[in-house]
């Protein structure tokens, strides 16, 4: 069963339908469009052209510094190194000069200690012939 308009002037509308735009619009003013969508297209191109030359400038610019900074790293590394290297060789040949003197003095104890210990078996030497002569119990 079909219904009919309560309202009278529901009736006296015209039914749309949905045509495409080919169908409604004038050709001239469609290819107008279709021009102004491919400028717009062309001159999106060309700025994602210029972003990405931008981009590959920058990124070549990051490489650069990037190999600037590692080149001044390892500089500061070799000089770093080159002072550590200079001080423990310093720090070697002071510590060698103070073996040698260390040395020097030990040799000069152990001759000092040797002519005491000398000085000492003579004297105990003279104090047993003294005593060997002194002695009341020793036989001349």
């Amino acid at each position: 069963m079909a219904k009919t308009p309560n309202k009278p002037e529901e009736a006296n509308e015209p039914i749309k339908v949905n045509q495409p735009k080919i169908m409604t619009k004038p050709l001239p003013e469609i290819l107008d469009d279709l021009e102004n969508y491919i400028k717009e297209v062309a001159e999106a191109v060309r700025l994602a052209q210029g972003a990405a030359k931008e981009a590959r400038s920058a990124a070549d610019m990051a490489k650069q510094a990037g190999e600037e900074a590692a080149g001044a790293a390892r500089k500061a590394a070799e000089a770093a190194v080159a002072k550590v290297r200079d001080e423990a060789a310093k720090a070697a040949d002071v510590l060698s000069e103070r073996i040698s003197e260390v040395s020097e003095r030990l040799d000069s104890f152990e001759e000092k200690a040797k002519q005491e210990a000398i000085a000492l078996d003579d004297a105990f030497l003279a104090l047993k012939d003294r005593h060997l002569e002194q002695s009341p119990f020793f036989g001349k």
